[in-house]
């Protein structure tokens, strides 16, 4: 079912790549280009058309014109998680990568997660993310390669270490992304998957150089989140904790963390917007959730000491906490 290429007199496998198209005139040609641009050439490239309403349908067409390793695929609009299962469908590699259409990655970052998955005991390839903003790029602080189990690449994401939680960054096997597919109709995608993803390995492959070029663009879904999808960061990590208990009860501390701030982006979120009546019992809930599990957040020694002290306000006035998070107005970094 899946090729295999030689390429001078070298079998190498075909990996295919997934980009979802969807409103990003201004940003498709670089990520597109970075994709052709790649030292590991044996590429089947898919740009799915997620019913996009400006020009970037007839853009996946003439890149296909350009380069013979270019399919597009036109679809309704369905969100990204069905997009990438479109991908996924018209895919034909033995291997399988993600790109957001808005992001771009490093010449040489295929040849490098191919040549990582060439060890048969690694199941997952994953190389570094640099944080791209309008005024600066931050990069890993510590560059390094290792082997880790799936349950150390796990306990690093869920307490935000090195890793992230994007699909993006990695290689996988075709037969993996066709047994977890992407949930359809929900923000936060790959937070519902991170756990079914890599406890079906039992080895990863980790370069943290940086060669994904994560770009945090104010109309992107991802840097703006909505009330529901806040709502929905919560639903993933709260299943994640049900598999935990089930896989890995080792983890259950360090999921518990990603629980917390869940919570907390839920109620931040809702404490700086204007509610509606169904935003308030939502509020209410997490509020009550918060002080039912004060005990677990005060003893976790990943939370930070303003978080701490920001739910023992929360647990005097609710009015309270709304001030300090007026008066913090953060900007959170989604991942």
């Amino acid at each position: 079912m899946y090729r295999t290429v030689s390429m001078n007199g070298v079998s190498e496998d075909l990996i295919s790549v997934i980009v979802p198209v969807y409103k990003v005139e201004k940003y498709l040609d670089r990520c597109v280009e970075s994709i052709v641009g790649q030292t590991y050439e044996n590429l089947e490239i898919i740009l799915v058309d997620d019913g996009s309403p400006d020009s970037c349908g007839a853009m996946c067409d003439a890149w296909a014109q350009r380069d013979s390793r270019i399919k597009v695929v036109h679809k309704k609009n369905g969100g990204l998680s069905d997009a990438r299962n479109a991908g996924v469908e018209a895919s034909t590699g033995a291997w399988i990568g993600f790109i957001d259409s808005d992001d771009y990655i490093a010449p040489d970052m295929y040849e490098r997660l191919y040549d990582l998955v060439k060890d048969p005991d690694v199941g997952i390839a994953i190389c570094g993310v640099a944080d791209v903003y309008s005024d600066h790029t931050e990069e890993p602080p510590v560059v390094q390669t290792s082997i880790m189990t799936s349950e150390e690449v796990l306990s690093d994401i869920f307490l935000n270490k090195t890793l992230m939680v994007g699909v993006p960054p990695r290689l996988y096997p075709a037969w993996l992304m066709r047994e977890v597919t992407s949930p359809v109709g929900k923000t936060h995608e790959d937070a519902f998957i991170v756990v079914d993803l890599f406890s079906r390995v039992e080895r990863v492959a980790v370069d943290t150089t940086p060669r994904y070029f994560y770009c945090h663009n104010e109309e992107t879904i991802t840097s703006s989140p909505s009330t529901r999808g806040l709502s929905d960061n919560v639903d993933a990590w709260e299943r994640n904790r049900r598999l935990v208990e089930q896989l890995y009860p080792n983890l259950i501390d360090d999921v518990m963390f990603r629980c917390y701030w869940a919570h907390f982006d839920v109620l931040d979120g809702l404490m700086l917007s204007n509610r509606s009546a169904d935003d308030e019992a939502r509020m209410n809930a997490v509020i009550a959730w918060l002080k039912d599990h004060r005990a677990g957040v005060y003893a976790h020694p990943h939370v930070s000491s303003k978080r701490k002290l920001a739910l023992r306000a929360l647990c005097l006035n609710k009015g309270l906490y709304r001030m300090l998070a007026k008066l913090q107005n953060r900007s959170i970094k989604y991942n």
